[in-house]
């Protein structure tokens, strides 16, 4: 069972491009980071029988029935995505990659459940269209149509394919095919 508020985390990271123009690039990756690591903490805490009141109460909201007896990995995955994509990109795309992520991930999710009929291992194909969708249309905000659809298509095959950890894998993967297509 999925936490019907895991969406709203998502939706978080569509923030971080509007932080950053509002403050600097290296004031939100150290604001990441000090989450991040503060969220590691409170999760090896919170494995070792202590609880870090408001943090280990909120990851247990957001968190799978089967992840509760283990370190919840889906935020710190989706933490470094999100700062990888600030190191190693340039400024529109690592956007681009997060707003993907972002969208379309939870798009695909919602529409699969409710609606996916064609399915590829655990994923559906209704799922996958309707993140391509999204993503491509919220990815427009950051990069030209090209880089959208090739960001998106990357991602969302990433979604579909379960390759690790889809938090990490769809900005990275976003990310790298709008970087390879930019310079091709």
């Amino acid at each position: 069972m999925t936490s019907k508020f895991r969406p709203v985390v998502h939706a978080s990271v569509l923030l971080i491009p509007f932080l950053v123009e509002a403050t600097s690039k290296p004031t939100v990756l150290v604001a990441l980071v000090a989450t991040t690591l503060v969220y590691v903490l409170s999760e090896a805490l919170r494995l070792n029988g202590k609880q870090v009141p408001l943090i280990t109460r909120f990851t247990l909201a957001m968190s799978r029935d089967n992840e509760s007896l283990r370190f919840v990995v889906a935020p710190l995955y989706l933490a470094l995505g999100v700062i990888l994509s600030l190191l190693f990109f340039p400024k529109n795309i690592a956007y681009a990659s997060m707003t993907i992520t972002a969208v379309g991930d939870p798009m695909a999710s919602w529409v699969g459940n409710r609606f996916g009929r064609m399915r590829v291992e655990r994923k559906t194909l209704e799922g996958f269209a309707a993140g391509l969708l999204v993503s491509f249309a919220t990815a427009l905000l950051w990069v030209p149509p090209y880089l959208a659809l090739m960001g998106s298509l990357a991602g969302m095959l990433l979604e579909l394919l379960e390759f690790l950890d889809d938090n990490l894998t769809i900005p990275i993967g976003a990310g790298l095919a709008m970087l390879i297509t930019s310079i091709l």
